[in-house]
């Protein structure tokens, strides 16, 4: 029967193919005149990026679709399509009218339907009725395009889902005959429906003692950030905060700033690159040689948006074409960083005020004046003179001195050169700081003079006087080859208790250079020189590791000063001692002769590194022999977030989440498991940013801080119905957990022939119940049944109850042969019925099996005056007993021993209402 019904869809779609464009002329080909008939069904319209809405109720046919201007959910959802796929509003009402008058085939797409191409001058509803699609055509004019700095839009400042997020970091430190360390680092965030309480502080039981680094509410309001509460460190706010320079500022403030957290499209979206097109064309971005966006673009003024092109800064060259032919080359800077949030021309500012907190530096014996408590006032502003080049300011006033700040920050294209240097002159003291950056060169420069003991800088900066030079290097030679080389000069003055008095002068220089290449039999070589003045120590070691196999390493060591050799170590490193993809584990054993010391000792170090879904761990164990050293090293990582749905545990750290709890709704008594839930497809900003198959029932996804994501969650690539939720559109703030909450059954289908209790067959069956999808008939009395696997359905025809026999509950047939629709009554009831056009009372007694004692008792029953009808279920028989009498109540009082005695037989589950198919599980 599957291959017959197979053969009558290809028969069907040749039928509709070979007569739509005639219909009107030579009717409906026989057999399929229901296809033509408006009925009621859900479709999905299909999303301007591919994927599709949820189901949409419909009336449809195989040449019309329309919505019914009376069902608000049609209504509804069709209004939200429009909203996520960003139609214009003006355009809303004119599509919804053209779906409520009815969209008729005009034959536009040839092929397959799905892969269409149709380029209105407005829009063009397309039905694809076999696969119950709907595929919406629009023209750019009737989309709202938000991609130049004139049309800043920002997301919400509300957030309507939030929860309480908790990440730990736990250490733990032992070490024989040292005291153990514990310490924990523990950050939380709770959403709030506007802006969210984040804490930062750490306990441990060490000399340095526990530190409260923030505990604070936070707000982004449209292009403006709040702050309040406790500060450690300054806190990030926009562009200005390279000004803050390397100061460590602990404060009891509150900020008001701009900021371009809440901008639509994400940073830089506000900043774009224009151009001209003199007639629609094609548009591509270089960068070099490798074309980084293209797009087709109408004629007039156009513009590509920052966040639609690779993040860094480089130069650009865009191209416009029209019919092959190059019309218009323009070149542009780009910069795209996540610090190029300004556009030419524009200002970031950040105003704060509160109380200096506890200073992080001890100078409490100096003599310089305490500042805590004090009242500050704190201004900064940065302006974006040109692409490339940023110029700041700022001003600290307190009743004990004040602060001045100015600060560039430059980025030289060709050369990839990174500039960047903040001033700032207190009443008595003065900082620099610079930073020349190039793509494998660093120079930093910092300074402070304090000698007179500014109240202001000692706090931000300690009581000393310091100039700091650090020059680093590295270089990729290719094929495994690499340097580096690594200079730093310290000048400090500890600065004694009396002002002025002078102190102890430090200077230390401190020297490393490093070449790693590969050497003989795939092993590795590592050369190292090392140099302190601080003891006037030269330290040159060599390290070379040879692979032994797969897991294995062996590996010498040998150091030495500039005259002799005073270390030799030799050791094996097995790894992967466990068979696991989540637990790297290693043992090294090793042997070390200290020349200095004339002493040789052995060592072993065990290490594992690994991870479950709810946390990460990892765990060192050192013993050596010199000097009975023994000790283990611990951490554990982990996050908690908290709703009012319940706890959820994750190893992935984040600030915000969504949650998807897949439910799956078939009967508790179906313990088949479905393996591959569906596959989740996450779109940031716009873009696809990853797909993946979902396994378990809940699944966390963390997800970044100020971005619209759009969650899509498609069972039917795993051949199963959702119907519950399947998209999800949020915008993610710190505290946000968004729930996606599928429901999921497998579909099956069988086929089946109902004749009623005449034996004649049924021309209309209906199908009702949560399980129910769909019911087509084949052909007179035949039906193609789709319902969800596991969930109840009642089929009835009229006042009929279509039986499937029991033993269909769980099967791996999809033909279910001949059934019968028949009168159902609970008790003794009485019902008309007719057989062969006679009217008969009729009274069913139930379904039983074929037995002598059920052949007795229907002798009994026929010698009582009774006709006896029986209806095949399976292997069961239902059971009609019927008389022409009028008094059909009198007989069955006097005979209700005899009914009551056949009664007993009866069994109870003799139907079912709902379906497995083990045969359908997904491997």
């Amino acid at each position: 029967m599957n291959n017959k019904f197979k053969y009558a869809s290809i028969s069907f779609a040749i039928a509709c193919q070979l007569y739509s464009n005639n219909i009107s002329a030579t009717g409906v080909p026989d057999g399929f005149e229901d296809h033509f008939k408006l009925q009621d069904t859900f479709v999905k319209f299909r999303n301007l990026d591919g994927s599709f809405s949820e189901p949409v109720p419909v009336l449809s046919s195989f040449q019309t679709l329309k919505i019914d201007e009376n069902n608000q959910d049609s209504l509804d959802k069709i209004e939200k399509y429009l909203n996520d796929n960003n139609i214009k509003a003006d355009y809303h009402q004119q599509i919804i009218s053209v779906l409520i008058q009815g969209i008729e085939d005009k034959s536009q797409c040839i092929g397959k339907i799905e892969n269409c191409e149709i380029f209105p001058e407005t829009f063009e509803i397309v039905q694809n009725y076999n696969d119950q699609e709907v595929y919406l055509f629009v023209s750019p004019s009737i989309l709202e395009l938000y991609n130049s700095n004139k049309n800043r839009r920002y997301h919400e400042p509300k957030s309507n889902s939030n929860g309480l997020i908790n990440s730990f970091d736990l250490y733990v430190s032992t070490y024989h005959e040292r005291d153990s360390v514990v310490s924990l680092n523990d950050e939380v965030t709770l959403g709030l429906p506007y802006g969210y309480l984040r804490s930062d502080f750490n306990l441990t039981n060490s000399e340095n003692g526990s530190e409260l680094y923030e505990a604070a509410y936070h707000l982004d309001v449209d292009a403006y950030a709040f702050k309040a509460g406790h500060f450690e460190y300054d806190p990030t706010v926009n562009s200005t905060d390279y000004l803050n320079n390397t100061a460590r500022l602990s404060q009891n403030s509150v900020t008001f700033a701009t900021s371009e957290k809440l901008l639509v499209g994400g940073k830089n979206s506000n900043k774009v690159l224009s151009f001209y097109v003199p007639s629609s064309g094609l548009v591509q971005v270089f960068r070099g040689e490798r074309i980084i966006y293209q797009a087709n673009v109408p004629e007039g003024q156009n513009s590509i948006s920052y966040s639609e092109l690779p993040s860094g800064r480089y130069e650009a060259r865009v191209e416009v074409s029209n019919n092959g032919q190059v019309v218009n080359t323009q070149t542009f800077q780009v910069y795209n960083s996540t610090n190029d949030t300004l556009t030419e021309g524009s200002v970031d500012y950040a105003l704060s005020a509160g109380l200096f907190a506890e200073s992080y530096y001890d100078y409490e014996d100096s003599g310089v004046t305490e500042i805590k408590d004090d009242a500050y006032g704190r201004g900064l502003i940065n302006y974006q003179v040109l692409p490339s080049l940023q110029l700041g300011a700022g001003a600290l006033v307190t009743d004990t001195g004040n602060m001045y700040s100015l600060g560039a920050n430059y980025y030289l294209l060709n050369t990839g050169m990174v500039l960047e240097g903040v001033h700032s002159q207190f009443d008595d003291a003065a900082h620099s700081n610079v930073n020349l950056g190039l793509p494998w060169f660093n120079v930093s420069y910092e300074s402070l003079d304090n000698d007179k003991g500014d109240p202001v800088a000692s706090h931000m900066y300690g009581y000393i006087d310091y100039s700091r030079w650090s020059v680093n290097s590295s270089y990729n030679f290719g094929q495994g080859r690499s340097i580096y080389a690594i200079y730093t000069r310290s000048d400090e003055t500890l600065l004694n208790n009396q002002i002025g008095g002078g102190g102890l002068e430090r200077e230390t220089n401190l020297v490393s250079v490093g070449y790693s290449a590969p050497a003989i039999l795939d092993s590795r070589l590592n050369l190292n020189f090392d140099y302190s003045d601080v003891d006037e120590s030269k330290n040159i070691s060599v390290l070379w590791t040879i692979p032994l196999s797969d897991s294995m390493d062996a590996i010498a060591s040998i150091s030495s000063d500039t005259d002799t050799l005073n270390q030799l170590r030799t050791s094996v490193r097995k790894s992967n001692l466990l068979d696991s993809d989540s637990v790297n584990t290693a043992l090294e054993v090793g042997n070390t002769y200290n020349r200095d010391l004339e002493d040789m000792y052995q060592d072993a170090t065990l290490s594992a590194d690994g991870y479950n879904d709810y946390a990460r761990m990892n765990a060192l164990a050192y013993v050596s022999s010199q000097d009975s050293t023994r000790g283990i090293n611990a951490g554990l990582s982990s996050t908690q977030i908290v709703t009012t749905e319940g706890v959820h545990i994750t190893k992935d750290r984040s600030e915000a989440y969504t949650l998807v709890n897949i439910q799956d709704i078939r009967n508790t008594e179906n313990n088949e498991e479905i393996i591959e839930k569906g596959y989740l497809t996450l779109a940031r900003d716009g873009k696809t940013n990853s797909k993946f198959i979902v396994y378990d029932d809940d699944q966390i996804v963390p997800l970044r801080s100020y971005h619209e994501y759009d969650a899509n969650f498609d069972s039917q690539s795993v051949n199963l119905y959702n119907s519950g939720e399947s998209k999800k559109k949020v915008y993610t703030h710190p505290g946000t957990v968004s729930y996606l909450s599928p429901k999921i059954s497998r579909v099956v289908s069988f086929v089946s022939a109902f004749n009623n209790i005449s034996d004649e067959p049924i021309t209309d069956v209906q199908c009702e119940g949560i399980g129910c999808l769909e019911v087509n008939e084949l052909a007179d009395g035949v039906y193609r049944v789709t319902v969800l696997e596991g969930l109840d359905f009642e089929l009835t025809s009229e006042q009929n109850e279509c039986l499937l026999p029991y033993e269909f509950t769980s099967t791996t047939q999809l033909n279910f042969g001949q059934n019968y629709c028949l009168p159902i009554a609970d008790g003794n009831e009485v019902q008309q019925i007719e057989i062969d056009e006679e009217l008969f009372s009729a009274i069913f007694l139930g379904s039983y099996e074929e037995s002598e004692q059920l052949n007795d008792s229907v002798k009994k029953l026929k010698s009582l005056g009774y006709r006896v009808i029986q209806k095949d279920i399976g292997s069961l028989k239902a059971v009609y007993i019927a008389h022409k009498a009028s008094n059909m109540a009198d007989m069955l009082a006097s005979h209700e021993k005899e009914i009551e005695t056949i009664k007993l037989l009866a069994k109870r589950l003799y139907k079912t209402n709902s379906i497995s198919y083990p045969v359908a599980k997904v491997n």
